[in-house]
């Protein structure tokens, strides 16, 4: 999930016209630090989601969305016997991705509560 979530945040952040250097003095961190956020190698918390959306000007929840356009979305239909099934599976998938998403991000709430 981690991958996931910084390829978000650097599509956003090339959307922006910003380099990691730029987000990563405004974070106060190295870009060193800042590009393993961006290539899902380090744990990110949703205090760091929040300051990077911050930073790029944006709503936390435009990075941690694990749909980007709603309205852009086909439902999918499946002939089985002759009858037309909706494809649940793709549903299935897209689910069980957003509970792990969720999870994660909980988790990483919990972990800057605990700490402070």
């Amino acid at each position: 999930m981690n991958a996931i979530l910084g390829a978000r945040i650097r599509a956003l952040r090339e959307a922006k016209g910003l380099t990691q250097e730029q987000v990563a003095e405004k974070m106060n961190c190295t870009r060193q630090k800042y590009a393993r956020i961006e290539k899902g190698l380090i744990d990110i918390s949703y205090a760091s989601i929040t300051i990077i959306a911050e930073i790029l000007g944006i709503k936390a929840e435009e990075i941690t969305s694990a749909v980007n356009n709603i309205e852009e979305k086909e439902t999918m239909f499946r002939k089985i016997n002759g009858d037309v099934c909706e494809d649940k599976f793709e549903y299935i998938i897209e689910m069980i991705n957003t509970f792990y998403a969720h999870r994660n991000l909980y988790k990483s709430v919990r972990q800057v509560d605990m700490d402070e």
